[in-house]
């Protein structure tokens, strides 16, 4: 929802998805993620464009469509600048090990 919210495109905020828990060994990758979400993202594109008007969330007040018609969605496609981050609030040794968190730091430091 908040993709397609009128006033948050509007204004476009940058946002960042921080995939956290990559201290763990099988964790997906950032770019992973991105791809799983686009691909999620698309499939309840696809849904919605098949329900009735009334029921497919298009006729919400403040609300705008997800990426352009057509087209497979992709995060470059909105508006607003959207990056995935890879971190690890517990660190890379476990709970003993300090917070690896730089990226979003730096992140939250870019945008201020």
């Amino acid at each position: 929802m908040l993709l397609t919210d009128a006033v948050i495109v509007k204004n476009s905020p940058p946002f960042l998805i921080a995939c956290n828990k990559q201290d763990v060994t099988m964790a997906k990758s950032a770019k992973l993620i991105q791809h799983q979400l686009e691909k999620e993202l698309n499939t309840l594109r696809t849904i919605r464009s098949g329900a009735p008007k009334a029921l497919d969330g298009s006729g919400i007040a403040g609300s705008v469509p997800l990426g352009r018609k057509g087209k497979e969605y992709d995060f470059s496609q909105g508006p607003m600048k959207i990056e995935f981050a890879e971190c690890s609030v517990r660190g890379n040794k476990g709970d003993e090990g300090e917070a690896d968190i730089s990226v979003l730091e730096t992140w939250l430091v870019k945008v201020a």
